[in-house]
């Protein structure tokens, strides 16, 4: 019988494994996809080799501890998010952008060289590859008393794992939406997890990368980073009705000679369902409203979060305008007498949503189960011992 299940391959889920390899806790990660990271995800530009990050691209080190040191710990080089230059503000559809002089806008944020999934790599790295099982995505939890069976679907193939603890390292909303639990969650943890969005879920990301890998214009000697020869740091906003993209930031690499931007979707998953064919062209066009004729030449890539089943509840694609608010303590604590947690990071105590967040909660369900050890010990040692958990 497997010691530990820990579903969700992600960020959350990979700083677990790694955590409880370190205390010889015996341990397996299920993930949905046929890949690790979750919304951690990294693609390579085709025209210059630029790392593309889709998903969570900044960490911030003079509040995100956990994150810092992590990245420190693995060796990995990182740099400071470009600001040099002005910011464009687009009010007005049929209008050329404004020009903002505007310091420390992203707060100290730094990135990850070579893309955010240089993290996830480093982590599944340390851990031995029979722990890690790909394209199992989970339907159904039964408690049968001093254990959990899981029932998972690999490929063609109904697969049973029997777990003495699991770990729900996912988006609370699809915990609720799409696993069956044996016996049911009780009613007002369910309203929780219904209640709980998940971050960028309901968004999407654009690209753009380029000129070639020696930082220069496809059509010439002149730099591909154009925007910043001109003056500008690659930050713009829009926010007239008709925009496409709501925000756009530098997306460099770290000496700048790849070149990229990165830009959110002002669309909400609807729209863009609804003009899914002309969201290139749509994209293009607003870049170079912003940026000038040298947007054209882009190679552009799209993710849109809200198409991913692994990732986007029924109920996150409507999107959230602002941060939500996190760390339920409903979503804190074990269930099914100890053997059930629920992680993710949408359940840590500060920082959910991010990065930082997801190694919050990893770290909380690290302390969880070794506690939950100790008190099976001490159990089986008095039998009387009976440790109080949700049901």
């Amino acid at each position: 019988m497997l010691e530990i299940a820990i579903i969700g391959g992600g960020l959350c889920g990979l700083a677990l494994a790694n955590s409880l390899l370190a205390e010889k806790l015996p341990c397996a990660v299920f993930e949905a996809r046929d890949r690790l990271g979750g919304r951690i995800l990294t693609k390579i530009a085709r025209n210059n080799g630029l790392a593309l990050d889709m998903g969570a691209t900044w960490y911030w080190p003079n509040s995100q501890p956990r994150i810092t040191k992590l990245i420190d710990d693995l060796g990995l080089p990182h740099f400071a998010q470009h600001e040099t230059g002005t910011l464009l503000s687009l009010k007005e559809a049929d209008s050329p952008p404004q020009q903002i002089v505007l310091e420390d806008l992203h707060g100290g944020a730094r990135r990850i060289e070579g893309g955010a999934s240089s993290l996830i790599q480093a982590l599944a790295a340390r851990l031995p590859a029979d722990m890690l099982h790909l394209e199992h995505p989970l339907s159904r939890l039964i408690d049968r008393g001093s254990h959990i069976e899981l029932h998972f679907q690999h490929g063609q193939d109904a697969v049973v794992v029997n777990a003495r603890q699991v770990v729900l390292a996912l988006p609370p909303r699809l915990v609720e939406e799409v696993l069956a639990f044996e016996p049911p969650l009780n009613g007002q943890l369910r309203e929780t997890l219904r209640e709980t969005p998940t971050w960028m879920a309901g968004n999407a990301k654009l690209l753009a990368s380029f000129g070639g890998p020696d930082g220069k214009a496809a059509n010439g000697d002149t730099p591909a980073a154009f925007w910043r020869t001109a003056g500008h740091s690659g930050n713009a906003s829009a926010s007239h009705p008709r925009a496409v993209l709501s925000e756009v930031h530098d997306a460099c690499d770290a000496l700048g000679a790849r070149a990229g931007l990165s830009a959110f979707f002002a669309l909400a998953a609807p729209g863009r369902t609804a003009f899914r064919v002309g969201l290139p062209l749509l994209a293009r066009s607003q870049l170079n409203q912003l940026f000038g004729a040298g947007a054209q030449d882009a190679e552009l890539h799209i993710q849109d979060w809200a198409e991913e089943a692994q990732t986007c509840a029924s109920l996150d694609r409507a999107g959230e305008a602002a941060h939500p608010e996190y760390a339920h303590p409903q979503l804190r604590i074990p269930y099914w007498n100890g053997r059930l947690h629920l992680g993710g990071s949408e359940t840590a105590a500060y920082s959910g949503g991010y990065m930082e967040g997801a190694l919050e909660a990893a770290g909380r369900l690290r302390r969880e189960l070794l506690i939950t050890r100790a008190s099976q010990a001490n159990a089986t040692a008095n039998p009387t011992a009976n440790p109080a958990c949700a049901s």
